[in-house]
């Protein structure tokens, strides 16, 4: 996975990640600026076990998208 997974918070710095996940019922319980470049932020989740489970499923998507693309 391209972000952050830590035993408790999840650290998301994907805009169409969020909105995925704010879809499935998750809210960020913290907003902070990405420390890199001021004009972006990152929202942090609290990491539970069907989180990660629908974080997988978000990037599951991506992968069956990409492989899609490549065959058409």
């Amino acid at each position: 996975m391209n972000e952050n997974t830590h035993k408790d918070i999840y650290t998301c710095k994907r805009l169409r990640m969020l909105e995925y996940l704010k879809n499935h019922g998750y809210t960020p319980f913290a907003t902070i600026p990405d420390p890199t470049n001021a004009r972006y932020n990152w929202w942090l989740f609290e990491n539970t076990p069907e989180f990660e489970k629908c974080v997988n499923e978000y990037f599951a998507q991506l992968k069956r998208r990409k492989d899609a693309a490549c065959i058409n």
